[in-house]
């Protein structure tokens, strides 16, 4: 049955077809008849950059070939669009990453948990939403899953940041992502079975014009405090040379020790939490943990997403007083996990994995640097309600101003322009302009907790020597 495109589209036929496809992977036989459904919005205006989020609430019967009467049953689901804005669908599908995300949830999910199962008696499963329907060709995509917020899962207020207990769960779960998937590649070669995986430098193509403009925001931010001079010069010397350093870092896949699969948006909002009741003082603690919003996966060092994590995620206090247990929490589930697959890493003690950790540390920088102003400013919340609906993530943001108001049938254009060094120019143009805002905002001193989690981040950056790094 052909998918619809969006929210509008979604009939009681298509929701029927849908659930007797997700019934019939476990009874082939089982009939469903849908009763009713429900269509809303999943996220507010400004919080799903590159897609069009759908909570499904559906009453059905259900038939069994086991059973002779039928049972009411009830499911709430979650479906996932591609945007409407034609720039955001043409990025999104030159980078691919609607088929990674799709293959995440419907093959790669299942292929990695069968192997751990195998070889580790299932002490390292990974937790997803359950993927109950899919469908990508060239002219439909659509992707349905478990709504688990119902289950009780919540994100943290990314206000708040993670405190020691989550951030400690967190790195427990993503050390288990990145041993089985390169357990299983070392039997079984990952990409060869799962090629969209494969490391691709479209997200640093579209991330350094955003690096370089929230720069130009930091800069603006600590000369306004006018007791920074000595951060504000190796920022200004820092931008000159960080396409260079970048691609240093990220690009040049040879300087890894080794590869994995990683999340690639591994920060508090992706991350959903279920908790239960406590002590007698009504506390509550961390029952479970599942991983959202797989589209940036890639084959790329597992420690991008610990330095995306920590930089985007937590205060300087908790990573002061907990990122040494936390970094060796994950090198032991880590360690544990691959040697009892029978594929353990060689020269990889904890001190090699925490210079790997520092040598890299200035693209954490970077990242929290940029999500800090992204998630956390008022002047970002409208960047992403205004205009056109295009995503104003690091994918798209380089694009934003230019197509605005630009039909369709540009879109592909303007795409190519945007992976054409040749326009890294516009690019950066385009995005310091969009981020102007955000530096007012700073510079006015408005947002607290903006302006601290920054200052602290850049503060923090100075301490160890990373600008310095960024400046050389």
């Amino acid at each position: 049955m052909k998918s619809p495109s969006s929210s509008a589209g979604i009939t009681k036929a298509w929701v029927e077809f849908v659930l007797v496809e997700y019934e019939h992977r476990k009874d082939p036989q089982a009939t469903v008849s849908v009763i009713s459904h429900s269509v809303r919005n999943a996220t507010k205006p400004g919080e799903s950059f590159n897609a069009e989020l759908i909570l499904l609430d559906i009453q059905a019967t259900l038939r069994r070939s086991s059973e002779d009467a039928s049972e009411e049953k009830e499911y709430n689901l979650v479906v996932k669009f591609l945007t409407q804005d034609p720039l955001s669908t043409e990025l999104i599908k030159r980078c691919g990453y609607h088929i990674k995300e799709l293959k995440m949830y419907s093959e790669v999910v299942q292929e990695l948990n069968r192997f751990q199962a195998t070889h580790a008696g299932d002490k390292y499963p990974l937790h997803l939403p359950e993927f109950i329907y899919g469908k990508c060709t060239d002219k439909e995509y659509v992707l349905v899953m478990q709504n688990v917020k119902v289950l009780g899962y919540e994100t943290n207020p990314k206000i708040e940041g993670l405190d020691f207990k989550h951030a400690k769960l967190a790195v427990s779960h993503i050390a288990r992502l990145h041993a089985v998937s390169y357990a299983y590649d070392k039997e079984h070669n990952f990409l060869e079975k799962f090629p969209c995986f494969e490391f691709s430098t479209a997200i640093s193509t579209f991330f350094k014009p955003v690096v370089w403009a929230s720069l130009a925001n930091c800069i603006a931010f600590l000369k306004s405090k006018k007791t920074y001079d000595d951060m504000v010069q190796k920022l200004e010397k820092g931008r000159t040379n960080l396409p260079v350093k970048f691609a240093a870092l990220w690009d040049d896949q040879s300087r890894h020790k080794f590869l994995s699969l990683t999340h690639g948006d591994f920060w508090n909002s992706n991350l959903m939490y279920k908790h239960v009741c406590g002590d007698e003082n009504g506390e509550k603690t961390i029952e479970s943990l599942i991983l959202i919003d797989w589209q940036i996966a890639q084959w790329n060092n597992p420690v991008f997403d610990l330095h995306y994590l920590l930089n985007t995620s937590t205060s300087y206090e908790m990573r002061r007083d907990h990122a040494e247990e936390i970094l060796r929490h994950y090198h032991t589930t880590f360690t544990e996990a691959t040697t009892k697959m029978g594929t353990p890493v060689s020269n990889w003690n904890y001190e090699q994995f925490k210079a790997e950790f520092e040598r890299t540390s200035l693209v954490g920088f970077l990242m929290g640097m940029c999500l800090i102003q992204g998630t956390l400013s008022k002047a970002g919340e409208n960047i992403n309600r205004g205009g056109s609906k295009c995503c104003t993530c690091a994918c798209c943001l380089p694009c934003k101003v230019v197509v605005d108001k630009v039909k369709g049938c540009f879109a592909k254009m303007i795409v190519s322009m945007a992976f054409n060094p040749a326009s890294s120019y516009v690019m950066q143009a385009s995005v310091k302009r969009v981020l102007n805002p955000i530096a007012r905002e700073l510079v006015e001193g408005s947002n607290e907790i903006l302006n601290s989690r920054l200052l602290d981040l850049l503060l923090e950056a100075d301490e160890k020597g990373v600008l310095d790094v960024l400046s050389l």
